[in-house]
């Protein structure tokens, strides 16, 4: 076993320094985890390759690609399901090796400068968040941190037009930033990276989302609220003394989510007299999660669900890829007015409509 693992390494190290171009690549390492037997190396939700994990904890993978690929190591072959998962970008020619992260308690995978900054961006991300958590319930502290991640997502976007980090980045970024900004970003990529799978799906995800960026008309949709009625967003938006819907997609196990109930309460119970209406669309997989959460926290306005996580059909429809995410509707016209409002962000922008 470790004459064959021997050999194979030193057949890739032999294959990549004869040629640069080569299209080979291999990654090996070692995980930490004991029940752990298959890891999974999957992009774009297929698995590209699997590898059985030893008694050691070690591990080896190798293949061919064409262009460089975003792909994710995990214990299952879908990447929602898996207890580990970690980023790494395959790119032809390269020798990637999994090793734990000293720091914290994560991995990484390096060997080439695109998985060494994916490493400095996971470091920055665990920063932010126990910086967070050491100031939670501190006035301004979400919007504080929000920006700071969103600055360096975009600064790292505009710096690594050549490389597909740089990608990683807006990928992140495009979840919630003007689809309109991301449609400038996408095209200012070198011609080889927009050649890349990561790149085609971003631009697609991205014309879906400029179908529902402001000034564009909602699209209407029905499904069963928690007392199992069919519930039309039309009829919603049409109730007597309505002016504005905010379209919520949340789900009780999303942190993020949860941290804005306050702010969507406060602005519900001073508006809802005047016009405003929330109608939210639950990303659960359990009824009880989903019906508990309304009950325990009082969020007492419109729900549905089609109890179908990431598949629930509306969530597709509006090309939800993270939450919690928002659309504002004016009810007269059907018209999306201003989208993603977090924080005191959302009353601020109620107060100046219904002023």
């Amino acid at each position: 076993m470790k004459r064959n693992f021997l050999l194979l390494l030193l057949s890739g190290v032999t294959l990549l320094s004869c040629n640069s171009k080569s299209d080979f690549y291999y990654l090996h390492g070692a995980i930490k985890e004991k029940d752990v037997q298959t890891l999974y190396l999957i992009s774009s939700n297929q698995v590209i390759d699997s590898a059985s994990v030893d008694e050691k904890g070690a591990f080896q993978m190798h293949g061919f690609i064409e262009k460089p690929i975003l792909a994710y190591i995990a214990d299952a072959r879908n990447t929602r399901e898996a207890s580990l998962s970690y980023n790494v970008i395959l790119e032809p020619g390269t020798l990637l090796t999994m090793v734990k992260l000293g720091k914290y308690d994560q991995y990484k995978v390096d060997g080439s400068k695109s998985n060494h900054l994916l490493t400095e961006m996971e470091e920055f991300s665990i920063e932010l968040t126990n910086y967070y958590e050491s100031h939670e319930g501190e006035e301004g502290i979400i919007e504080e941190v929000d920006g700071k991640w969103n600055s360096y997502l975009t600064d790292n976007a505009k710096k690594h037009k050549d490389n597909l980090f740089g990608l990683v980045c807006l990928k992140e970024l495009a979840y919630e930033q003007d689809p309109a900004l991301t449609r400038k970003m996408l095209d200012a990529f070198k011609p080889e990276i927009r050649q890349t799978d990561l790149w085609k799906q971003l631009d697609e995800r991205n014309q879906k989302r400029l179908a529902t960026s402001a000034g564009k008309q909602y699209m209407e949709f029905s499904q069963t609220d928690q007392f199992g009625n069919v519930i039309s967003s039309k009829d919603v938006l049409a109730t007597p003394g309505t002016k504005y819907v905010l379209l919520d997609f949340w789900a009780s196990w999303c942190g993020p989510c949860m941290r804005e109930v306050p702010f969507l309460k406060e602005t519900y119970s001073k508006y809802f007299d005047k016009g405003f209406q929330i109608l939210g669309v639950s990303l659960d997989r359990s009824k009880d999660a989903w019906l508990n959460a309304i009950k325990v926290n009082d969020m007492n306005w419109v729900h549905v669900s089609d109890v179908k996580y990431w598949d629930n059909e509306v969530a597709k429809q509006y090309s939800i890829n993270s939450i919690p995410a928002n659309f504002l509707i004016e009810a007269s016209t059907g018209k999306i007015i201003a989208t993603n409002l977090r924080g005191n962000d959302l009353e601020k922008k109620i107060a100046e409509l219904l002023k």
